[in-house]
C-alpha cells in the first residue's frame, strides 16, 4: 500500500492546488531541495562583540559632537534622526542592558 503524497502544488491548467501523486510525479520531483546559506552564496553574519559596540559607540563623540549619555538622551527625544542615529541609538540600549 502506498501513501498518496502531501506534498502540494499549483496545476498550471485549473488552478487549483494538486498532490504531486495525484499528477504521477515522485515526491523528489515535487520537493524543493534545502541548500546550506553558504552554498547559495550568502556571507556568513559577523556577530558583534562588546569590543566592536565600544568603537561603534566610540564614533558618536566625532560625528555628533556629544557624548554618548547625551546623544542617547537626544536621540530618545527625537532632536537626533536618521539611519546612523538609529543604530547608534540601539547600540547603546543593547551595550546598557547587557554589560552595565
Amino acid at each position: 500500500m502506498t501513501l498518496k503524497s502531501k506534498m502540494h502544488k499549483k496545476s498550471a491548467f485549473t488552478g487549483r492546488s494538486i498532490r504531486g501523486s495525484d499528477i504521477g510525479a515522485s515526491s523528489e520531483d515535487v520537493e524543493v531541495p534545502v541548500r546550506n546559506v553558504h552554498d547559495v552564496g550568502i556571507p556568513s553574519v559577523h556577530i558583534l562583540s562588546k569590543n566592536d559596540i565600544e568603537n561603534e559607540l566610540s564614533q558618536i563623540e566625532k560625528k555628533f559632537g556629544m557624548t554618548s549619555e547625551q546623544f542617547y538622551k537626544a536621540w530618545r527625544e527625537g532632536r537626533v534622526h536618521g539611519h546612523e542615529a538609529v543604530k547608534l541609538g540601539s547600540y547603546f540600549e543593547f551595550y546598557k542592558d547587557e554589560y552595565e
